[in-house]
C-alpha cells in the first residue's frame, strides 16, 4: 500500500466533504473527523516521536498541524477557489502526526507554555509554511519511527 496516495486520496475526499458542509452553513465540520478518516492515523500520517517518548516517558499523539487549522486553511482555500486537487495537496503535506510526551504536550498547547493548541505560530502560511514550525518553536525533537 502507497500511504501517501491513500492519504492524498482521502485529503481529496475531505475536501469534498468540507465543501458540502460549507454549503450547509458549517453543519458537519468536526476536528476529529481526521482520526476518523484515516484509522488509526498513526499508520498513515505518524512521523515520528521525540526522544522523551523513546525514554520511556507517557506519550501524547500530537497533529503537527493542529486540526482547526487544517479545517479553516482547507475552508479559506475551498472559499478562494484554489482546485480542489491542490488543496487535497496541501493537506496531505500537512496532515501528520508525532508521538510526544504529555509534558511536550503541555507546553505546546497550554496557556502557561505557547499556547498553540488551535493555531500556528505568527506568520505562518498553509502554502508555504514548515509543517513542523509548531514543534520546532517548542523546541521538540522529533526522530523517526
Amino acid at each position: 500500500m502507497d500511504k501517501e496516495k491513500e492519504v492524498y486520496k482521502t485529503a481529496l475526499l475531505l475536501v469534498e466533504h468540507f465543501s458540502h458542509c460549507n454549503q450547509r452553513g458549517g453543519l458537519g465540520l468536526h476536528s476529529r473527523i481526521f482520526s476518523y478518516m484515516l484509522h488509526p492515523e498513526e499508520e498513515f500520517v505518524a512521523a515520528g516521536q521525540s526522544q522523551a517518548v523513546i525514554d520511556g516517558a507517557n506519550h501524547h499523539l500530537e497533529h503537527v498541524v493542529p486540526c482547526a487549522v487544517l479545517i479553516s486553511e482547507v475552508n479559506r482555500l475551498i472559499n478562494k477557489g484554489m482546485p480542489k486537487e491542490e488543496i487535497a495537496e496541501l493537506l496531505t503535506k500537512h496532515w501528520k502526526i508525532v508521538i510526544i510526551s504529555k509534558e511536550e504536550a503541555g507546553h505546546l498547547d497550554g496557556k502557561e507554555g505557547l499556547n498553540l493548541k488551535t493555531k500556528m505560530p505568527e506568520g505562518w502560511q498553509f502554502e508555504t509554511g514548515d509543517t513542523f514550525r509548531r514543534l520546532e518553536l517548542a523546541k521538540i525533537n522529533i526522530l523517526p519511527l
